[in-house]
Order: C-alpha cells, then structure tokens, then sequence
C-alpha cells in the first residue's frame, strides 16, 4: 500500500518509522510538511509537497496518514477520502462531535477505511490489561486512577496552535489526557458520568484552553474513577499511570521499585501478606506485539484495508470518545456532573 504522510513532527516521524517496519506491505512514497528542513529530509527518497493542494492532486497514495493540528482534522481528512484515499489520523479524531460525524459520513460514502491513532490501544501493555481485566482475575473493578502530566513549553513554543482553545478543541483534556480517556474505556468500560474542574493559569493559553483538570468518573458497571492532567506541570515525576483496584486483586502501570511496568498482585497469585506486586511479562502474554504502538497499529491498518474490516479505533468507535470529552467540556462548563451525552445529572 502506498502512504503519503502530512505532518512531519514527532508523530509523523512514528509513522515514518511503523511504515518501514512493514515494509513488504507498506511503501512511503510521500510526505508534506510546511517545515523545508523536515522535508529535506526525504528529498530522493519519496515524493516531498510544502503544499497540500498538490500534494492532493499529485502525490501517487493509496492511503493518507494525517499528523497535523486538530483544527486541520476534520477538513483534511474529509477531503482524502473524498479523493478515494484511506485515512489514518492522529488523535484527537476532531474537535467536535460534529466534525467527527462528517468525517465518518465521508467515510461511509466513499467506502474507505478511516482509524483514528489512538496509540495506547496499540500498546503492548495496554493490551495486556485489558485481557487482565476481562479474565476476572481482579474480580469486580471498584475504582480506577490515571493522569498523564507532561509540560509543553519545551515542545510547544509560545503562540502554538496547541495553546489556542477553538483551535485545538480544549486543552490539557483533549491534547493530552485524551490517552488516557480513550484507554479507559477501552480497558475498563464505558463511563457514564462526569464532574470536570479545571484551571485556567497558564498565560500561553487562550480560548478556554486548561492547563490543569480533574474529572470524577462513574463507570457504566458501577466503577468510580479519577482522571488527572496538566500540561503545565514543573518538572513532574510521573506520567501516563494507571491504577485499577478490583476486589480481588489491584493492578497498575508506573514505577515500582525502581522499574516502569505493569504490575499486579491478586487473591489469584498469592495471599501472603508480605508477597508485593509482581510484574506482568507483557512479551510473553503479548509475544506477536512489536514493542513500538504505531507499528502495531499500523499493522491493524493494513489488515483492515485488505480484509475489508473495522478497525478497533474507527470513526464510530472513537467518537465515542469525543463524545466523553465533549461531557467532560460541559461539566466544566455547566458546575454539575453530566451524564456522558450531555444530559446534566442535577441530581446527583
């Protein structure tokens, strides 16, 4: 399958790198970029466009990886299907439930794959979890914790899109945490409420764009959860964790004693008081996972296409995820918990 990628920043340059992985089924012979050092890069090696109009009427694709600012994802990716093309795109899938919906018509209309790069649900140890999960061993899940808290000003400059709320559809929620949203629901379940507080402290952002927020969750199986972001953080020590507390046994990812995993210990294990966590051997309950997400995502692309399957991160899969954050904007917005949807809980 022939790519053309648009985007040549740190999450362009996985999928570069996923592509050549693959490279008995996937060949690059395309990329766009506004930057003429990233494109340099490729020059005799694919086809190199600093203009998207011809990269759209020239580039020889057969597929479309789209790695660009949120405000550019639905209009971008709209326009490659409409061109015939399979679109691979970045997280967030769009700012608004809306534009989600057109591009997933687009889709539909024009009968092309559309998969939306939700990374953690192609992770090794992701994956992993959730078989955990779902094989009982933590028996009924009572409560769930993660945050991810990583300051963007090193990657970021001042005056970046990022910072910008209508351009990119919130802030640390939908730029950042939104791993972590889309990985709950992935590994523990649906979520059918929400109560949001943010902030709004750092003088590089506008438009409603938090630096800091917490949601409390109410899971559709009776779970309560926590979610915690920033992206001004001083020089946090942890991100990306993940916390599940089941009845019969408790599982987490993040440091423990000096190493990052995934650990767990259960009734299932051991009942010694004194016997501590132990570490999950991902690559062993995982053995046909590469350990770099975009390669196996990538690799669930290509099956899809060729199969003429859904992808795990579709359209009207991960618009549901949207849809989540969008209840979390209104919670924030509104004071009061909301039912994911929209509706407003007053009563709880």
């Amino acid at each position: 399958m022939k790519f053309g990628i648009v985007g040549l920043g740190w999450p362009g340059q996985q999928h570069v790198r996923a592509i050549k992985a693959y490279a008995k089924e996937a060949e690059l012979t395309a990329v766009c970029d506004l930057d003429p050092l990233k494109i340099k890069e490729f020059e005799g090696l694919c086809d190199t466009y600093s203009d998207i109009d011809l990269f759209f009427a020239e580039a020889d694709v057969e597929a479309v990886v789209l790695a660009v600012p949120h405000q550019l994802h639905a209009e971008l990716a709209i326009r490659a299907l409409q061109l015939g093309k399979h679109v691979l795109i970045e997280k967030p899938m769009a700012r608004t439930v809306e534009e989600c919906n057109q591009m997933i018509q687009a889709a539909e209309e024009h009968n092309r794959t559309l998969m939306v790069a939700q990374n953690w649900r192609y992770t090794p140890w992701c994956i992993v979890a959730k078989r955990i999960v779902e094989s009982g061993e933590l028996g009924q899940i009572r409560a769930v914790r993660t945050e991810w808290l990583l300051n963007f000003r090193p990657s970021f400059p001042k005056g970046s899109w990022i910072y910008n709320g209508e351009l990119a559809g919130g802030g640390a929620i939908v730029s950042l945490a939104i791993h972590n949203v889309d990985a709950l629901r992935f590994i523990v379940g649906e979520i059918e409420e929400v109560y949001t507080n943010a902030l709004y402290t750092d003088d590089w952002s506008t438009n409603e764009a938090e630096n800091w927020a917490m949601s409390q969750l109410k899971f559709d199986n009776g779970a309560i959860g926590h979610l915690f972001t920033g992206y001004t953080p001083f020089f946090p020590p942890d991100n990306g964790m993940l916390h599940i507390y089941g009845e019969e046994g408790t599982m987490f990812f993040g440091p423990y004693q000096g190493e990052n995993g995934l650990w767990i210990r259960s009734s299932k294990r051991s009942l010694d008081p004194d016997a501590g966590y132990e570490r999950v051997e991902i690559d062993s309950l995982a053995p046909q996972l590469d350990g770099h997400p975009q390669t196996n995502q990538l690799k669930h692309f290509l099956d899809s296409v060729k199969n003429g399957t859904r992808p795990e991160t579709d359209g009207r899969e991960t618009i549901k995820t949207i849809e989540l954050v969008t209840s979390m904007y209104a919670s924030r917005r509104d004071g009061l918990p909301v039912r994911n949807g929209g509706k407003i809980n007053v009563g709880s």
